[in-house]
């Protein structure tokens, strides 16, 4: 039979396909598919936060000592004066971020405090950090918030504001003057920040049009 032969020989002569190289994204695409990835963890992560009531919001001042109580401290900052309440587990740091005692703190100083605001609009401090309102007269955004997603590749975080859970930030850390510390002022690196972690944002730019913003210091709670 001269089936075979023939058949092997159609075989033979057929040419194989060659696969097609696909050229590699670029980084602006990589980061452009994180961003896309980091939009939908967003999304579910805001219905996670969404179910649950926030009774006692945190928040986060700016301003100079005008008075202070066994256990309050008067605030002045720029819109209007605040009253401060702190207790025994209230953290002190001073401005190199080393642990002081509450009564280092003195009229006319200026602090930056975190805490938890309650019904009587009385923020509850959990962190005090005495700081100089000159040396931070370009600061012009401070955001207390929790992380959804992380890449150090690309050098990009996504931070949800606790102020507000119905927006995100694209936080830009490649600042060569980037200081992480965590609450109690020890010295940490980005490889310490993961996700679902509450940090605070301390950036001299105000977000840009699309929420993307570059800052200079990270407070890990």
């Amino acid at each position: 039979m001269i089936i075979l032969p023939l058949l092997l020989a159609t075989l033979a002569i057929t040419p194989t396909a060659t696969p097609s190289i696909s050229p590699s994204p670029t980084t602006t695409s990589e980061i452009q598919k994180f961003r896309e990835i980091i939009q939908e963890k967003v999304k579910a992560k805001l219905q996670e936060i969404n179910q649950t009531t926030e009774t006692n919001p945190k928040r986060g001042y700016l301003g100079t000592v005008t008075k202070i109580e066994s256990d309050k401290i008067y605030l002045d900052t720029k819109d209007k004066n605040r009253t401060i309440s702190f207790t025994s587990d209230t953290v002190f740091l001073n401005a190199k971020s080393t642990k002081i005692k509450s009564t280092d703190i003195k009229v006319g100083q200026d602090i930056l405090v975190i805490g938890y605001l309650n019904d009587q609009n009385i923020l509850s401090a959990k962190r005090i950090i005495i700081t100089s309102l000159k040396s931070n007269e370009n600061l012009k955004t401070i955001i207390l918030g929790q992380v959804v997603d992380i890449s150090t590749m690309y050098s990009l975080m996504a931070v949800i504001p606790l102020s507000n859970k119905n927006t995100q930030y694209q936080v830009k850390t490649d600042s060569k003057n980037l200081q992480v510390i965590s609450k109690d002022g020890t010295k940490l690196t980005l490889k310490d920040i993961a996700k679902g972690k509450k940090i605070i944002l301390v950036s001299t730019s105000a977000p840009s049009a699309n929420q993307n913003i570059t800052v200079e210091k990270i407070i890990v709670l």
